[in-house]
């Protein structure tokens, strides 16, 4: 048999609920803060400039240029698909008998920044000066 709740027992309780439900929408609102839409200038030319423009730009190896966003969004539907097939970078030593300095493979971190931002509409961002 349980005991009976006295009046104010029962008063703190539906008190004790009345504010702890407020904490809670604003862990779950704290959770749910939009991360940024990655664009080009910010996110994408980053990884390209590190792991890509070595062999895609004018007068090397790789059949277009990684340069700018005019170069590259023609190809973001490809590259997209390239880069989670791990295709792009090309690199063909075997992991399992170390690592290298020369490897330009891209991270998860990497692959998912540019997979969301061809997604999201791969969008530019803000012009960055060329050098």
């Amino acid at each position: 048999m349980k005991p009976a709740m006295t009046r104010p027992m029962a008063v703190l309780a539906a008190l004790g609920i009345w504010f702890a439900a407020p904490l809670a929408v604003s862990g779950d609102a704290a959770q749910r803060t939009p991360t940024p839409i990655p664009t080009f200038s910010r996110d994408v030319a980053p990884i390209f400039y590190a792991n890509c423009v070595s062999c895609h730009r004018p007068g090397e190896v790789a059949p277009m240029s990684l340069i700018t966003y005019r170069d590259v969004r023609p190809w973001a539907s490809a590259i997209r698909e390239k880069v989670t097939a791990r295709v792009m970078p090309p690199w063909h030593a075997d992991r399992d008998h170390g690592t290298f300095r020369n490897d330009q493979s891209l991270t998860a971190k990497e692959i998912d920044t540019i997979a969301t931002w061809v997604t999201a509409g791969a969008r530019e961002g803000d012009q960055v000066e060329q050098i």
